[in-house]
């Protein structure tokens, strides 16, 4: 979702473009033509406060919607004041259905995401409109175009260039002072993510009545990476220019273009600490792309070849622990105890499972015998029941050459591997089959 405002004959309306891009296409509930439907809510209230407007758009959406990774783009408008707003987008889709909370699948699969924007005020009586992102291409597949003082364009909300547009295209408008007929000029330049210049364009518009203009720059042989592009406009004669800058990002992977980006956070979960982690869930796509291409370039065992072992290993990794470890309506298998586990340091060495504890196998008897073993003691293990411990656990052992975890410093490596056995006791306690880690080593 993507926002931006930009004066019009009756004011300032604020447009809110939508983007449902191919991952998310091929996940919603389709009737027996394959037609999806789809219902956007939008919301926009001032953030002190203000009074909010509310609009709601249904659409139909098809296969051909997923053409060239755009998927489908749609867009609506309100009236607009200067200051900050905020906008609330809900999505549902109407043909899905899903377990309730007492039963029955009466409920709609839904979605929400919202967003912080500020709307500038006007400057000696111009008006100049945020920059809104462009597709290269109007192309009807992706959704239906939209007319800018007569130019057809259509929104990219993503901000996204590269692998299938490698052309970032960008529209501003503005409008002059009842009467003043002076030239605008403006100039656009492009900067990397150290502040460097990358490219410039700069071009003249007739005045005496309000304009759109684009601005186009080819990024086909421009890493992956974050930019900013600022756009400076003016009349002729004028002082000051007024200026708009704004972030976008270029990717040369499918992942970053078709995969959803639930994954790359939930994958991101796994490779960064806390504080990396919560600024990678804030970057753009391609701004994401080159912090993992540089966070497994490091951990690559033959970064001669195209193929990385360890980006290879920790995907299969994921695969297993959904496979495997997922509990229905419980819990993602990555997620769970034993999936987090088995993606830090894969197959153990040793499992011992009892599903049915008994005699001298119950989990009291494991218990004891850890603290006989190990220089860690037990400590988050309640007891239950007089006649012994009678809960269904799993002890895995790692021993020999332990792999570094995903997330360690590569050049950990060069120093050796501390530890030669790492033990992890698991508790199914509530007898569903969901083992919770109770004990470890690590």
């Amino acid at each position: 979702m993507d926002a931006a405002a930009r004066p019009d004959s009756a004011g300032l309306v604020l447009e809110v473009s939508i983007r449902i891009p191919p991952a998310t296409l091929a996940r919603l509930a389709r009737d027996d033509d394959g037609q999806a439907r789809v219902q956007a809510d939008v919301q926009v209230r001032g953030r002190y406060g203000a009074k909010k407007q509310a609009a709601s758009h249904e659409f139909l959406l098809e296969p051909r919607d997923s053409s060239r990774g755009l998927g489908r783009v749609i867009e609506m408008r309100f009236p607009a004041a200067p200051g900050p707003c905020r906008v609330t987008v809900r999505l549902t889709d109407l043909l899905s259905r899903r377990p309730t909370l007492f039963g029955g699948r009466d409920a709609h699969e839904k979605a929400e995401l919202a967003g912080d924007f500020e709307i500038p005020k006007p400057q000696d009586g111009r008006t100049m409109s945020q920059i809104q992102f462009l597709w290269p291409f109007p192309d009807t597949t992706a959704g239906a175009v939209f007319e800018r003082r007569g130019r057809t364009v259509l929104p990219n909300p993503d901000r996204l260039y590269g692998l299938f547009a490698d052309r970032m295209v960008a529209g501003f408008s503005a409008r002059g002072r009842p009467g003043d007929g002076r030239p605008w000029h403006w100039v656009a330049r492009v900067y990397d993510a150290k502040g460097g210049g990358v490219a410039q364009q700069d071009s003249t518009m007739a005045g005496g009545k309000p304009f759109f203009a684009e601005t186009s720059f080819d990024f086909s042989s421009e890493p992956a990476g974050g930019y900013d592009l600022e756009i400076k406009l003016w009349q002729e004669g004028d002082s000051t220019a007024m200026t708009r800058r704004e972030r976008f990002s270029v990717g040369w992977q499918v992942d970053t273009w078709l995969h959803s980006a639930a994954r790359a956070n939930d994958e991101a979960h796994f490779l960064f600490q806390a504080s990396t982690e919560d600024d990678f869930v804030r970057m753009q796509p391609g701004e994401q792309e080159a912090l993992l291409d540089e966070f497994w370039r490091m951990r690559d065992p033959t970064p001669d070849t195209a193929y990385n072992e360890a980006l290879e290993t920790f995907r299969a990794r994921v695969r297993h622990a959904n496979a495997v470890f997922t509990r229905s309506g419980l819990e993602r298998g990555m997620f769970t105890d034993m999936g987090r586990v088995y993606i830090r340091y894969g197959e153990p060495s040793e499992i011992l499972k009892q599903v049915i504890p008994a005699g001298e196998s119950t989990l009291e008897q494991e218990l004891q015998q850890i603290m006989m073993t190990e220089d860690r003691q037990p400590t988050d293990v309640q007891q239950k029941g007089l006649g012994g411990d009678m809960r269904p656990y799993e002890v895995w052992v790692y021993e020999g050459d332990i792999p570094l975890p995903p997330d360690a410093d590569p050049r950990a490596e060069s120093r050796g591997r501390a530890k030669r056995r790492l033990l992890f006791l698991f508790v199914d306690e509530q007898g569903t089959g969901l083992y919770r880690l109770r004990y470890s080593t690590e």
